[in-house]
């Protein structure tokens, strides 16, 4: 988890940054006489909480097998999502948030006709997914009702297939072993939030938050493809991969401010 370590410092010097020189703004913008002022934040309230569900679909994959073979009739089915997270504001515009998603099972299946192929016919293996973001978003109206963003994420995506079968047209099977693997992700998303209640006083505010992110995933490969009728067992097949994951996710969520 390298990544995600490297992509955390990343964002915690942006942010340094940014609200370094917002103070040196205030502080050097005025004349010697002037007292010297922090910039403002965003309200009273510097830290969230986020709770988020979502459901998905992806682009055509595409998938190959042995690093030869093309399958065709690729598919990946929709599924859905939860995760949450925790952020900060830094200015009335600007706010970032680390968050974890889990993303449920979805159905992958892809027909190699290739007659080269040990075990030609339909493969079919399920798909599930963590995926850990820093994002970074741009708030257009947040002291208003409605409050549009736009956004930026990047983190890493844990892929796991679970294990799958082949069927032939000449009656053989054979299964698919699981796997896992670890990719850089990335996102970009726009929404819109609106306040359903306000702190008395204290800033404590909750928010409906409703959007769209497309998310890309990287790729994720399969355990070999093994017989199981006469010489059962015999891997026959290396590693089905679903390359360049792409989904579309519609996401409802919560983001509470805590202090």
């Amino acid at each position: 988890m390298t990544r995600t370590t490297a992509a955390l410092a990343v964002g915690l010097a942006i942010g340094l940054a940014l609200t370094g020189s917002a103070a040196a703004a205030d502080l050097y913008g005025g004349s010697i006489k002037d007292s010297y002022a922090p910039a403002p934040m965003a309200g009273p309230s510097s830290i969230y909480l986020r709770l988020d569900g979502g459901y998905r679909g992806y682009d055509e994959p595409d998938i190959t097998e042995d690093g030869i073979f093309d399958l065709s009739h690729d598919d990946i089915g929709s599924a859905w999502s939860i995760g949450g997270g925790i952020g900060r504001y830094f200015t009335d515009t600007i706010r970032a948030d680390i968050t974890y998603d889990h993303h449920f099972e979805a159905d992958v299946t892809g027909k190699l006709l290739d007659g080269y192929a040990a075990l030609p016919g339909t493969r079919s293996f399920g798909l599930k997914s963590d995926v850990v973001l820093l994002n970074a978003y741009y708030d257009f109206n947040r002291n208003g009702r409605f409050s549009p963003y736009l956004g930026v994420g990047l983190g890493v995506v844990r892929h796991k297939t679970t294990e799958g079968t082949v069927f032939d047209d000449c009656g053989c099977i054979g299964l698919i072993e699981e796997g896992s693997e670890t990719h850089v992700a990335g996102a970009v998303m726009a929404g819109l939030t609106t306040k359903l209640r306000g702190g008395e006083g204290d800033g404590r505010n909750l928010y409906l938050d409703v959007g769209y992110r497309f998310l890309y995933l990287g790729e994720a490969s399969t355990g070999d493809v093994i017989t199981t009728g006469n010489g059962g067992g015999t891997s026959i097949s290396k590693d089905p991969t679903v390359n360049e994951i792409h989904a579309h996710e519609l996401r409802v969520g919560l983001r509470y401010d805590i202090r």
